[in-house]
């Protein structure tokens, strides 16, 4: 008999579940990674189901919402105390986030992968693929949402980051860490702030992100509104600044009924209007992405336009989701 409810357990492709082609390098497998039967046996049950086979940065929304789904219909099995998603690094804080902004139940969504392929020296996907198991099948862990269990370090799916492209322990920041995870099991510190989750839509893919770098114009800006994009987040400098060439292209996007936001490039400190081009944001409705990434930001407003909603209703929906 099991010792505790079982755990579904999605494959979403990524290095964890990729293999060399005949140049040694890595490409997504065709079909199930089989990642349940590589594990030692367990004191619950693992239900494994794949989502999407492939590598992380060819996935689109659609896969994302395959993920969403499945683990959803955990929140009703009484079988199942959470789901566990093995997934690419390289979009990982995507899915979480996008799963975050529709979960709204109690059970944990834990997200984890591999830096390093199966077979490869210091391969990592087994321990962390343990290490969210022992997260989601914890009842301590009730209500933390969905999070990324990844080189020991437990971090709400909100703030989390991919800060390193190769090492194992890729994701931080450090002080956006609520625990930790290794062999004796799950010390977690503090449950993450949960906001409203949104009903399930379809996120609108037009919302586009335009970085800014010295000398930058509005000419981006001006290309994708002529392409029919809804939505803008404009990687900013510092607290959110841009440059005054940049300030016209963004008014002219604001009157043709494009929702705008702005966030940085800095991984810590946040926006805020306390310079005159971010002030002069802020006087044209930029949503401010306080201290989500620009990425989630855009996921954010993917969301609040979702189903085709207009630009004045999802401005409303992302600042209540971002005040709450």
């Amino acid at each position: 008999m099991n010792a505790r409810p079982g755990v579904l357990l999605i494959d979403a492709g990524g290095t964890i579940a990729s293999v060399p082609d005949d140049r040694g390098v890595l490409v997504g497998r065709v079909g199930s990674a089989g990642l349940a039967a590589a594990l030692p046996p367990l004191p619950h049950a693992l239900t494994e189901r794949q989502a999407y086979a492939g590598l992380s940065e060819d996935m689109g929304f659609g896969d994302a919402l395959r993920v969403i789904d499945l683990a959803a219909a955990v929140e009703g099995d009484p079988a199942l105390a959470g789901t566990v998603v093995a997934h690419g690094t390289d979009t990982m804080e995507d899915v979480a986030f996008l799963t975050d902004l529709f979960h709204g139940g109690a059970k944990p969504v834990v997200f984890t992968g591999a830096q390093r392929a199966p077979g490869a020296p210091g391969a990592d996907g087994m321990a962390n693929l343990r290490d969210a198991l022992a997260v989601a099948t914890e009842p301590a862990a009730r209500g933390i949402g969905s999070v990324i269990v990844f080189g020991g370090r437990i971090l709400p799916a909100a703030y989390a980051l991919k800060l390193d492209s190769s090492a194992p322990e890729a994701f931080g920041p450090p002080g956006a860490e609520i625990g930790r995870v290794d062999d004796q099991g799950m010390r977690l510190r503090s449950l993450p702030l949960r906001r409203p989750a949104f009903a399930r839509v379809e996120p609108d893919a037009t919302v586009e992100i335009v970085a800014l770098a010295l000398g930058s114009t509005g000419r981006q800006v001006d290309l994708l509104v002529e392409a029919g994009t809804r939505g803008i987040v404009v990687q900013g400098f510092g607290r959110g600044n841009v440059p005054a060439a940049v300030l016209p292209a963004l008014e002219r996007a604001r009157a043709a009924g494009v929702l705008l936001g702005i966030g940085t490039h800095c991984i810590a400190g946040g926006t805020a209007p306390s310079y005159a081009s971010g002030a002069a944001l802020a006087d044209l409705g930029a949503i401010p992405a306080g201290p989500l990434s620009v990425r989630k930001l855009r996921l954010l407003l993917a969301v609040a336009l979702g189903d085709g909603r207009i630009a004045t209703e999802a401005e409303r929906l992302a600042r209540a989701w971002l005040a709450a």
